[in-house]
């Protein structure tokens, strides 16, 4: 199994760049609306303190006239309280126009001060979510580095895993080979010994295998049957395919059988189903 090589770097920039602009275009629609609210704010304004300094002018060449006519119909026109009402008439128009002129500086003071405050969040908020978002991006990256590391510890052990069992198969098998090579040889070696005997037939060959079946179905020579409770358990236990031993039948024949251990003790399983404590 071949070790995975997720690029993760390349969707962690992409997550990155969208949230950047993500929060630059949020940032940008508060300022955007700061600012529009402002410049109508700033229109109004100036179109309020025009109309009032008309209002003003108005008012004033009003109070002349009317102050003007008083004195002609006293005949005093042309008198020094004409020129005098004329200079004050003047003075307090100044005096209107300058007071108006100062709000209108004051609301404009404010509304550019408001501006600078808008531009000035608007470049904070991009430094603060850069920061932030910058941030993630390292702890995002480390997180995918420790999965990344653990991904390939885990496809590591499974790959060791398999070579281990692949090795044990192995083993169990070459086992089995030599342990069937070492009954052949124990097998040749008693049929050869029987061969050289003389005086025997084949009926009496025939007896004499027949007797070591019948002996061994009952248990070999000098053996002890097993107790219902340890035959149980010994029921369930599985032959581990290296134990192998060479019991001697009540009539003095040889047969192989498969041990199992339990409880440190070696048992093995007549022909007719019956656990026998081997030795």
């Amino acid at each position: 199994m071949a070790l995975t090589n997720y690029d993760y770097t390349n969707d962690l920039n992409k997550l990155k760049e969208a949230q950047k602009q993500a929060a630059v275009a949020d940032l940008e629609k508060t300022r955007n609306q700061t600012l529009s609210d402002l410049n109508a704010e700033s229109q109004k304004n100036a179109a309020s303190y025009n109309t009032q300094r008309s209002s003003a002018n108005a008012q004033n060449r009003l109070s002349a006239k009317n102050f003007q006519e008083y004195l002609a119909t006293t005949g005093r026109a042309n008198s020094g309280l004409a020129a005098q009402a004329r200079l004050q008439n003047s003075n307090n128009l100044k005096t209107s126009i300058n007071t108006l002129n100062a709000g209108e500086a004051a609301a404009n003071a404010d509304i550019n001060r408001r501006t600078t405050d808008a531009n000035n969040a608007y470049s904070s908020g991009i430094a603060s979510a850069n920061a932030t978002i910058e941030s993630n991006y390292i702890q995002n990256l480390l997180n995918e580095r420790q999965k990344q590391f653990e991904r390939e510890q885990a496809i590591l052990s499974q790959q060791m895993q398999e070579r281990q069992f692949n090795e044990s198969i192995r083993q169990f098998n070459e086992n089995l080979a030599l342990q069937r090579q070492q009954l052949q040889q124990r097998f040749s070696s008693g049929s050869g010994g029987g061969g050289s005997s003389s005086g025997r037939n084949s009926s009496s060959k025939t007896s004499s295998s027949s007797r070591t079946s019948n002996s061994f179905s009952n248990g070999s020579s000098g053996s002890s049957k097993a107790s219902s409770s340890v035959a149980k358990k010994l029921s369930k236990l599985k032959w581990d395919g290296r134990s192998i031993g060479e019991i001697t039948t009540s009539q003095g024949g040889k047969a192989s059988v498969q041990l199992y251990t339990y409880n440190g003790n070696k048992y093995y399983k007549s022909t007719s189903g019956t656990w026998y404590k081997y030795g």
